[in-house]
């Protein structure tokens, strides 16, 4: 029988916020972004609420490779953006874990911009 628990995968499920760390899309230097994000399967979830002129959001048009940090520990991982998911089953998938995780109704479907990240255990 083999043991599907990640290392630390209880810390994705359990924490209501992380530190996205990136590389700023102009400098090239280390940015930091507290964000409230949904893991489900391997993936975090995060929604721009700004859209796309959200400094994160931006900063990973320019670079995939970012590292989410939850407390001491550190998970690398590879980002992809989801555009133009107005009335995709992506978004509706995202508002939907968001909704469940923070018991709100104020994530709603609309012109989302997201990103998933895989993340390395």
């Amino acid at each position: 029988m083999t043991n599907d628990v990640r290392p630390d995968e209880h810390l994705l499920v359990e924490s209501s916020e992380l530190i996205l760390l990136s590389a700023h899309h102009a400098t090239g230097d280390p940015h930091e972004s507290v964000l409230k994000f949904a893991y489900e399967d391997g993936r975090v979830y995060l929604l721009a609420h700004s859209g796309d002129t959200d400094i994160w959001y931006r900063n990973i048009a320019q670079d995939r490779g970012v590292v989410l940090r939850i407390g001491r520990r550190s998970f690398r991982g590879q980002a992809k953006l989801l555009k133009d998911t107005e009335h995709s089953d992506a978004a509706q998938q995202i508002i939907t874990l968001f909704r469940r995780k923070y018991s709100s109704t104020s994530y709603r479907l609309g012109n989302v911009h997201a990103a998933s990240i895989h993340v390395q255990f």
